[in-house]
């Protein structure tokens, strides 16, 4: 997430700007450990399920250590976009609103939890866009580019988590959108939602903002196959693809940064 500061930053500014986008990604990366902490304590029992070896559960630290380091990284947070500006504070008091709500209530809310972490992921580059000169975000290509990227895929991502963890999740409770619409018809939802960023990409592509690198990487390596990979889980969902197609889309979105760097 703090890279993705970087990221918003560089594709924003004409001369290069420091201060601010490295205040902006330590307050992004302090929001991310506040986040962190907080669903670690609160979730403890889907802990126990899903996350055996975290360090909460094996007891190397205490629940109150946990909520010390997020009041912390809280505070720590506010006070570092406030030295930016007011837009990058905005930003980072909404983030952290929106993952205390996320981590309370929302993630318990079939597919606005996933939404709301998919934003979350997409403000990033917004942050640093904002971190450089809050008018510039709006001109195209920008920051704006990476976000609608990072969103969709990281959108998939959480509905394709939610199918891999559909057995455990009914067990301790929480009901996520899989259980609601079924496993199979999720995954057809997040093809769809794939379509959509293949779709945002050939408009990429058609505009010529970017050099020839990027319509390579960002069609042939990363949506095709993808797409591709996305179909055939959806054919056959089990474990195995599930949590092979999860690795792919994680090193969807490293390429996606890599790409908005080159190109």
């Amino acid at each position: 997430m703090a890279i993705g500061v970087w990221i918003g930053a560089f594709m924003t500014w004409s001369d290069p700007i420091y201060y601010g986008p490295m205040i902006a990604s330590l307050a992004v990366f302090l929001i991310c450990v506040c986040g962190n902490s907080i669903g670690n304590i609160l979730n403890v029992e889907g802990e126990h399920v899903n996350h055996t070896s975290r360090a909460l559960i094996k007891g190397t630290f205490s629940a109150g250590f946990s909520l010390v380091i997020a009041i912390v990284c809280d505070l720590g947070a506010i006070m570092a976009a406030i030295s930016v500006n007011w837009q990058v504070a905005v930003i980072v008091v909404v983030a952290l609103i929106l993952i205390v709500a996320y981590n309370f209530k929302l993630k318990r809310v079939p597919l606005v939890g996933n939404i709301v972490m998919a934003l979350l992921g997409g403000l990033t580059f917004v942050t640093g866009g904002l971190a450089v000169n809050p008018i510039w975000i709006w001109e195209l290509p920008g920051p704006l580019i990476p976000a609608v990227f990072i969103f969709l895929l990281l959108l998939v991502l959480e509905i394709l988590k939610d199918v891999e963890n559909i057995d455990s999740d009914s067990k301790i409770g929480i009901t996520t959108f899989p259980q609601v619409v079924g496993a199979r018809s999720a995954l057809l939802i997040a093809i769809g939602l794939f379509v959509v960023l293949v779709s945002f990409t050939i408009v990429t592509v058609l505009a010529e903002w970017f050099d020839v690198a990027y319509k390579i990487i960002a069609v042939y390596i990363i949506d095709l196959p993808l797409l591709v990979l996305l179909i055939l889980v959806w054919s056959n969902p089990s474990i195995g693809m599930l949590k092979a197609s999860s690795v792919c889309l994680k090193l969807g979105i490293a390429l996606v940064i890599v790409t908005m760097i080159i190109a």
